[in-house]
């Protein structure tokens, strides 16, 4: 199969999909950590061979980031959390976009247990959320801040 004949837009969101399901369970096996970890990193790189804009590399960067903090991979997870804020930021996303890749960052900070930068990123994230008139949208990344094990 050539270059030209992969729809890699398509193996994104599909890839991304999967990612997903994972994430949605309520415990994962190791291996399953591994495989979400695996799907994050692919549905990222399918959307860079597809062109992606800076914002769908952002929500991949979040996406891995998500992967790594759940599989336990703090430091993974603060690389790529960090690289979501950068690109949101100089994409200029829209205030959810934004808030969800800080609720990123303040996941990673959780994982590698640092309560105080944990507590600056989820204060941020808040502060954004008011700021966002969806409510469908506020309540998502709301739920997944709410989420996070707070390190103690």
């Amino acid at each position: 199969m050539t270059d030209d004949t992969v729809d890699h837009r398509k193996l994104a969101v599909g890839y991304f999909n999967a990612a997903w399901d994972l994430i949605d369970l309520e415990s994962r096996t190791p291996e399953q950590c591994r495989d979400l970890l695996g799907l994050a990193l692919a549905s990222r790189q399918h959307w860079i061979e597809a062109g992606g804009t800076d914002q769908n590399l952002a929500v991949s960067d979040w996406q891995v980031a998500y992967a790594a903090s759940l599989g336990g991979f703090g430091n993974l997870a603060l690389s790529f959390a960090q690289a979501a804020v950068d690109r949101a930021e100089a994409a200029a996303a829209p205030t959810w976009m934004k808030a969800s890749v800080h609720e990123g960052l303040a996941r990673a900070y959780a994982a590698v247990g640092d309560r105080a930068a944990y507590q600056h990123e989820a204060d941020i994230t808040r502060d954004l959320l008011a700021q966002v008139d969806d409510k469908d949208d506020r309540e998502l990344v709301a739920s997944q801040l709410e989420s996070i094990p707070v390190p103690s």
